[in-house]
């Protein structure tokens, strides 16, 4: 087990989307406590809270000069909603590349994590920090803080079935499916021949998913992937409809006959574990 960080060291938080709103602001005052009591330091972005739509260069410019910056060990994104696209055409790949660390961000973070991952061939964290604060159990905190300083790495381990074969392995690509798709056509969109595919959603109704799923299948290599594992879909599950979402995409795209898992434990949930996309994963029944 490799040990992240050790005490003493910087990490940095970061916000590449929406602004961090008034309410949000005593969750990164909690977040901060408890990284201190670690023994972190930690860097704020300036840029965290200010409320504009044309700074989205300087944004970009933050993460750059994070990323290059030796006494920084770890980047937290604690940001979501729509924005963070804006920032991946300013993103230093080359500097990424050469500097890699821990980068963590869900949901809206997910089209900034795979262009840097298609980009800067590093791995990177599908993971929410805020968790540990969402989560009043104290077991997300537990988690993150063993993964971090090396004891285990069950934050990354999670539980599944399947709906469709029996195993499957590759490379694993996606996150948010709503905002995966907004680099489709783009040049950080990555190449789906033989990787796995995480999905999963916070919001939509099985309309919009049935045209999501199309969307995908329409992308070049759609089936030349090794499978797809379904994260939550939490308004269309909490809404208990009548078809689960693995056979939501079945009955959506009919002629799909590649490997399929449903994990409960990754997503929008307080408690979700963390998916490291660019790691080869190896599911089994």
């Amino acid at each position: 087990m490799q040990t992240l960080l050790v005490p003493g060291d910087t990490v940095a938080l970061v916000g590449s989307s929406d602004p961090i709103t008034t309410s949000d602001r005593l969750i990164i005052g909690s977040l901060l406590r408890i990284l201190t009591s670690w023994g972190l330091n930690i860097t704020v972005s300036p840029l965290l809270y200010e409320d504009k739509l044309n700074n989205f260069i300087q944004k970009a410019d933050i993460i750059n000069q994070y990323f290059t910056d030796k006494k920084i060990k770890a980047l937290f994104d604690v940001s979501g909603g729509n924005m963070s696209n804006s920032l991946i055409p300013y993103l230093d790949y080359n500097a990424i590349a050469q500097n890699p660390k821990l980068f963590c961000g869900y949901s809206d973070l997910t089209a900034v994590l795979n262009a840097i991952q298609v980009r800067s061939k590093i791995q990177v964290s599908l993971f929410q920090l805020k968790t540990i604060i969402w989560d009043k159990s104290g077991k997300q905190k537990e988690l993150l803080y063993n993964s971090l300083f090396g004891k285990n790495n069950d934050l990354y381990h999670f539980s599944y079935s399947f709906s469709q074969a029996d195993s499957m392995i590759g490379p694993l690509v996606g996150g948010n499916i709503r905002c995966f798709l907004k680099l489709a056509g783009t040049k950080y969109f990555p190449t789906l021949k033989d990787k796995i595919l995480f999905l999963e959603s916070h919001s939509g109704d099985r309309r919009l998913l049935f045209s999501q799923f199309h969307h995908l299948a329409q992308l070049p290599d759609f089936t030349s992937l090794n499978g797809i594992i379904l994260g939550t879909f939490t308004a269309y599950e909490q809404a208990r409809s009548a078809m689960s979402i693995a056979d939501l995409l079945l009955n959506s795209l009919p002629q799909f006959d590649l490997p399929l898992a449903k994990t409960q434990q990754i997503g929008h949930a307080a408690t979700s574990r963390a998916l490291k996309l660019g790691s080869t994963i190896t599911l089994r029944r």
